[in-house]
């Protein structure tokens, strides 16, 4: 696994549950307390173990605390505003996940991203697939689709289900969409 999902979900614990819960999380999996370096790669089976022990920790499933690190991610400023570029609305972010994976590559080329095939068989009705079967994966990606949804204005059904997510879109234009401008507005001295 990449270093860098690990660092993520060690900094979604100490940013949600504090740094003592982090700390102790990595000692009973054994893992150095003072987190991750973001570079470079460890075993999956350490991946495992911080999410299965974080999840019983915090008595959660392990499905809901992947959401969670989901959720918090699409929360960062600088990874929302990077989704947004997906498309204006939501149905065209949910579209543009086809390109997902592609992104990810130029930004990180040594992380291992799956691809997904994103179907719609009627307006605001979407099947999303990964290749190969990713379903931790599957699980943070809905956490995002909900807060993105969110942040577009959108009122969305989100399920998971094993390697495949079905989003149906109810009212694209529920609630005003979150503000967003191609460049923050930079305060002047």
């Amino acid at each position: 696994m990449h270093a860098l999902v690990n660092r993520c979900i060690e900094a979604f614990l100490r940013n949600s549950y504090g740094s003592a819960t982090w700390q102790q999380i990595a000692a009973e999996v054994d893992v150095h307390p003072d987190g991750f370096l973001t570079w470079g790669s460890s075993p999956d089976s350490v991946t495992r173990s911080i999410v299965i022990a974080s999840a019983r920790r915090l008595d959660k499933s392990v499905g809901e605390l992947l959401e969670d690190v989901g959720s918090w991610l699409s929360r960062q400023e600088q990874i929302r505003r990077l989704l947004r570029f997906g498309g204006s609305n939501f149905q065209e972010f949910v579209e543009s996940l086809r390109e997902l994976p592609g992104r990810i590559q130029l930004v990180i080329p040594d992380l291992a991203f799956p691809g997904f095939a994103v179907l719609s068989d009627a307006p605001g009705h979407y099947r999303i697939i990964a290749r190969p079967h990713q379903p931790g994966l599957m699980r943070v990606l809905a956490g995002m689709l909900r807060v993105m949804a969110d942040d577009y204005g959108a009122l969305a059904v989100i399920s998971v289900v094993r390697n495949r997510i079905d989003i149906d879109v109810v009212l694209p234009d529920y609630s005003s969409k979150r503000g967003f401008e191609l460049s923050p507005k930079r305060v002047q001295p």
